[in-house]
Parts: C-alpha cells; structure tokens; sequence
C-alpha cells in the first residue's frame, strides 16, 4: 500500500515538474528581444547591395517618383527618376556617371566623371548608419514576431520619429526631398530584421504639410545583401557619348 501511494506521489511529482517544464519552454518562447536589442544588433548590418523605391504624392497624384538598384565592391548604382517636369535615367560604376534625360530631343546616354560630392556617394557612404538615429528612441517601436523574423513598428506623430527621419542622411537621400521646411503629420516605420537581427526591410512613410498642401512620401528599402551582381549594360557603355571628351576638343 505504501509503494502505491509512493507511486502515486512520484507520478504526480512528475506531472507538475513537467507542466513547470513546458510552461517554462512557452514563456521563453513566447518572450521577445527589446527594441532596444534589435536595432542596436540590426545597425551592425553591412548593406552589400539594397533595391529601393520612393514616391512623393499631393493630392492623390505622383509628383516624383524613383527606383535605385546598388551593390558594393565594386560600387554599381541604377536609378529610374520621375518628377513632374523631368525623367531621367542613371548609371553609376566605379568613377563613371551614365546619364539618359527622357523627353529631351535624344534618348542618348552620356557619359561623365563623378565627383566625390555627388549625393549618391553621400547615400552609400551612409547606408551603415540607416537605423543608428532610430536606436535612442527604441521604446517607442513595437515588437512584433513574423515567423522567425522580428518587425519593429512605429506608427503615430511623435517628433522624436521625425527627428530621427530627417537626421538620417541614408533617408533624406534616398527620398530626394528637402524635409527641413515642412510640417509633419503622421509617420509609419517598419523595420524587419531575421533571427539573428540583419536588416531584411526598412519602409518609411509619412504625411506631412508642404506649401500649404497635404503630401505624403514613401520610402521602401529591401533585397539587403540579395542582389549578388550588378552592371552597366555593354550597349550603354558603347553608345554613351563622353562629355570629358568634348570638353577637351
């Protein structure tokens, strides 16, 4: 009779420890990293190549509008701009600049030098800071987990948000507009990083008011590190007219 109730004392033992276990395993499961800890990990990111894309809208229309493809080592740089008055279309590899101006009287590439202020170096010379500005405000973002990926989102008016978005010159580059006049609105920010907090996504998006008038931008970073090979077409290196060199003449 005693080994019975021993045995029922030992199974019952068992059960808790086990219940203890598991509930333990959940919590722990269950628990995500800090804000803080993201972005401070995700900043140590090497962006090695990036796929872009940004709009400005007033009124429901699409006053500018562009897409940026970039890969480092070696540095290559395309970009497809729309504004309202203008269309161009850039390439940028090593120190050469290939330009085509859409709308003009040629849709011929012209090929220049490219000088070490030009605001494309400015963007990949700052592409490693993108989220450094984000990181003393942390507390703010929310922590969401998506599969194994952990999404920071922040949506809302606070200016310390709009501080971080306009000291960011990674952003305020990429966007290709002056933010320092306007009055903001309302701001969305997500940040996706994996499991092991490399960025995979940066989306950035606020109204604000400019001029009188409600606009909005758009900014969407993505395919970090997944762009493997980038070049100039060879028939826009054969055909691009050097502007170098008629300058010489």
């Amino acid at each position: 009779m005693k080994n019975k109730k021993f045995l029922v004392a030992l199974v019952g033992f068992l059960a808790l420890f086990l219940a203890g276990c598991a509930h333990s395993s959940q919590k722990k499961q269950n628990t995500l990293p800090s804000a803080k800890t993201i972005l401070t990990n995700a900043q140590k990111t090497k962006f090695k190549s990036m796929h872009a894309n940004w709009a400005e809208k007033s009124s429901g229309k699409i006053m500018q509008k562009a897409e940026a493809q970039y890969v480092k080592n070696p540095t290559v740089v395309y970009t497809n701009v729309s504004t309202t008055g203008n269309h161009y279309k850039m390439w940028i590899e090593g120190k050469n600049n290939y330009i085509q101006m859409k709308g003009t009287s040629t849709n011929r590439w012209f090929k220049t030098k490219l000088s070490k202020n030009s605001s494309y170096s400015v963007i990949t010379d700052n592409l490693n800071n993108m989220l450094v500005p984000f990181t003393d405000i942390a507390k703010i973002f929310k922590v969401k987990r998506a599969g194994t990926n952990y999404v920071l989102i922040y949506q809302g008016n606070s200016k310390k948000i709009w501080n971080a978005i306009i000291s960011d010159s990674a952003i305020t580059s990429l966007i290709g507009i002056d933010l320092d006049d306007v009055k903001p609105i309302k701001y969305n920010i997500k940040i996706d990083v994996d499991h092991n907090y490399s960025v995979n996504n940066v989306k950035v998006a606020s109204t604000y008011k400019d001029d009188g008038k409600i606009k909005t931008f758009t900014m969407n970073a993505d395919q970090i590190n997944q762009i493997k090979q980038l070049s100039v077409p060879n028939n826009i290196k054969k055909s691009a007219v050097d502007l170098g060199k008629l300058d010489k003449k």
